[in-house]
């Protein structure tokens, strides 16, 4: 068991995994009901094996989108339901989860629903429906532009879920439970277990009245630019997760997960909802980056952010990773489409529960990018040389 825990500004949550070897075997959409020891609990779940690994162990894929590792020790029953999986409706779901955060955080939680997303919140309407609408905007955006880069992204299967909680106090109390991370380094985090998208109404302050207008929102939020970053990082995460580009719990290059959600996450604070445009330069993150070539020192830090997830893991290495990661997505997406694209494609295809070596790694990239790593960082240094922090 593992719990992976990314990004040093917001956060993507990845739960336990199994790493027992696993065997091919496709979602036949078959309903079963699955009873097995969780921490101590007895738990059944209703769902679909997405895998079976060859000691027993399941991959489980709940009816909202929760995905479950169950070990063959823990595995208890096991029963077909005779009948097809079908993903919970979006009123259905809502409802059975304000039901239990009633029971588990507070009373007051209720829905709002948009075109593809399911809001369970706490927070006052008006900032509940301002997120929904940026989310909405992001979503549109984020489609369109793989769209015009010829990378075909799917409606996602589930309704893309969103727990909004009323303050940063009753956020870090579901935090600390939900996800066993310190609130206080935590403003927001997508699960890739439970599919869904945390975070609180940053446009509330103490004493005062809640924000009336969208107008209202952007103002407050205008002081703080990173959170609104932040929900957009990680909404970035779940789109990405949910129309086919990456696939929860299968090898994702975390230069690329990570890389590409900060390309998108650039607020513009002159925007009613916060954000509308997508690849504008990340200031903050060039300007790290532009201060880490002065210490980049290494030849090989291309070709070592590309192999391993390490630094980008290490709390130490973290803020040069992530600008690095940024500044590569940013170069290739500019000067590389094509080969781009056909990297996605290479990666969307991974089998999940099976981790790549570092060397599958260099050599995936370059069946897309090429192996003269040397003349590639010469580019990537020259062409991010020209892009300034204004």
């Amino acid at each position: 068991m593992r719990v992976m825990l990314l990004s040093f500004v917001s956060v993507l949550v990845l739960g336990p995994v199994c790493h027992a070897q696993v065997s091919s075997q496709p979602a036949e959409g078959v309903l079963e009901t699955i009873t097995f020891d969780d921490e101590g609990t007895s738990r059944t779940i209703s769902g679909r094996v997405l895998v079976k690994a060859v000691d027993g162990g399941l991959l489980v894929q709940e009816r909202d989108g929760r995905l479950w590792t169950v070990t063959s020790e823990a595995l208890g029953r096991r029963e077909s339901r005779g009948a097809a999986f079908r993903p919970e409706e979006p009123a259905a779901l809502g409802k059975r989860l304000a039901a239990e955060l009633d029971k588990k955080v507070a009373r007051g939680f209720y829905t709002v629903s948009t075109r593809h997303y399911t809001i369970v919140s706490s927070a006052d309407p008006r900032f509940t429906r301002w997120v929904g609408t940026l989310f909405e905007r992001l979503r549109t955006a984020f489609v369109s532009y793989w769209k015009g880069r010829g990378v075909k992204l799917a409606d996602p299967e589930f309704p893309l879920v969103a727990i909004v909680l009323k303050d940063r106090s009753q956020f870090s109390k579901f935090v600390t439970v939900d996800a066993k991370l310190d609130p206080t380094t935590v403003t927001g985090y997508y699960s890739i277990m439970t599919n869904r998208i945390v975070l609180y109404d940053m446009a509330r302050i103490p004493g005062q009245a809640p924000a009336a207008t969208p107008v209202e929102i952007q103002r407050r939020l205008a002081t703080a630019p990173r959170a609104i970053a932040t929900v957009v990082h990680e909404a970035a995460h779940q789109v990405a997760y949910n129309c086919g580009m990456n696939r929860r719990l299968s090898d994702n290059p975390l230069w690329l997960v990570e890389g590409m959600a900060v390309f998108f996450e650039t607020p513009d604070l002159r925007s009613r909802s916060g954000w509308r445009t997508v690849g504008k330069v990340n200031l903050p993150r060039l300007a790290r980056f532009s201060d880490f070539v002065r210490r980049r020192r290494q030849a090989g830090s291309l070709k070592a952010l590309i192999r391993s997830d390490r630094r980008l893991r290490d709390g130490k290495s973290a803020a040069d990773a992530y600008a690095e990661a940024w500044a590569l997505n940013y170069f290739l997406l500019r000067t590389h489409r094509k080969q781009f694209s056909a990297y996605l494609k290479t990666i969307s295809a991974k089998p999940l529960l099976r981790w790549d070596t570092p060397e599958t790694r260099q050599s995936d990239f370059e069946a897309a990018f090429g192996d003269d790593w040397d003349q590639l960082d010469r580019a990537f240094l020259k062409y991010l040389g020209r892009v300034r922090v204004r």
